[in-house]
C-alpha cells in the first residue's frame, strides 16, 4: 500500500514538474547595437537598433554635498528600435551611464 502511494505521488510531481517545463515562457534576450549620449545639457538618450526586450537610459547622479551621496535614474523603458529619452527633474551635474534592462 506504502509503495502505491509513494508512486503516485512520484508520478504526479513528474506530472507537474513536465507541465511547468511545457508552459515555461523562453527567455528575452538583451537589446543590442546600443548607443547612449547627452542632447544638450539636461537630456540623455539611448537606442539600441536591434534584440528583444526593454531598456531605458541610464544616468548616474552624485550631488555635491558628500552626505546626500549619488545614485542612478531610468528613462522610459522602451523596446529596440525606439530611443529612450530623460530628462531629471533636477539641476543635479550627471553622466550617462548606459542602458538599464527592464
Amino acid at each position: 500500500m506504502r509503495l502505491r502511494k509513494h508512486t503516485a505521488l512520484s508520478v504526479a510531481t513528474l506530472v507537474a514538474a513536465a507541465t511547468l517545463a511545457a508552459t515555461a515562457t523562453p527567455a528575452q534576450a538583451n537589446p543590442a547595437s546600443c548607443t547612449a549620449g547627452r542632447e544638450g545639457i539636461k537630456t540623455a538618450w539611448a537606442y539600441c537598433a536591434g534584440g528583444t526586450g526593454g531598456y531605458g537610459v541610464r544616468i548616474h547622479v552624485t550631488h555635491p554635498n558628500p552626505q546626500v551621496g549619488s545614485w542612478s535614474e531610468v528613462g522610459p523603458c522602451v523596446t529596440p528600435g525606439q530611443r529612450s529619452e530623460y530628462t531629471p527633474y533636477h539641476n543635479i551635474p550627471f553622466v550617462v551611464a548606459g542602458i538599464a534592462y527592464c
